[in-house]
């Protein structure tokens, strides 16, 4: 019996070190498919740290070069620090800012796709991302 029971500690401890390193690495998608989003992730039990950078894919104009990146519109949307960053097995929760305002945002890790959720304004907004292959 101690050793059935000694055995399931064990594993669960295992899986519960897995679990706290599926959020670390560079993580890639896309917001209404209009928008190329990339989280930059690590954390350090429950605490999440990082970046959150947000590319339109759309541009509108402002002499954007072969690839279609428009300077303008990613310097105006750019990259932000993640702060208030929380790890809870497979969620994580964090705040970047916008034109100065904060902006929450929540997400669930699972089949390898970690999706996040927001609302801006009075729109409910969803973006789906996977982990970057180096």
């Amino acid at each position: 019996m101690k050793k059935i029971l000694l055995s399931a500690v064990l594993l669960f401890s295992v899986i519960a070190i897995c679990l706290a390193g599926t959020f670390d690495g560079l993580w890639k998608g896309y917001i209404e498919g209009q928008y190329n989003l990339t989280l930059n992730l690590k954390t350090d039990g429950a605490k999440l740290t990082g970046e959150f950078a947000l590319v339109d894919n759309n541009p509108k104009g402002y002499n954007p070069d072969d690839t279609g990146y428009s300077p303008y519109v990613a310097a105006q949307l750019g990259k932000n620090t993640i702060t208030d960053g929380k790890v809870d097995g497979n969620n994580i929760s964090f705040t970047t800012t916008f034109n100065g305002k904060p902006v929450y945002y929540k997400g669930v890790f699972a089949d390898d796709k970690l999706v996040l959720t927001t609302t801006f304004g009075t729109q409910n907004v969803k973006a789906t991302l996977r982990m970057a292959k180096l």
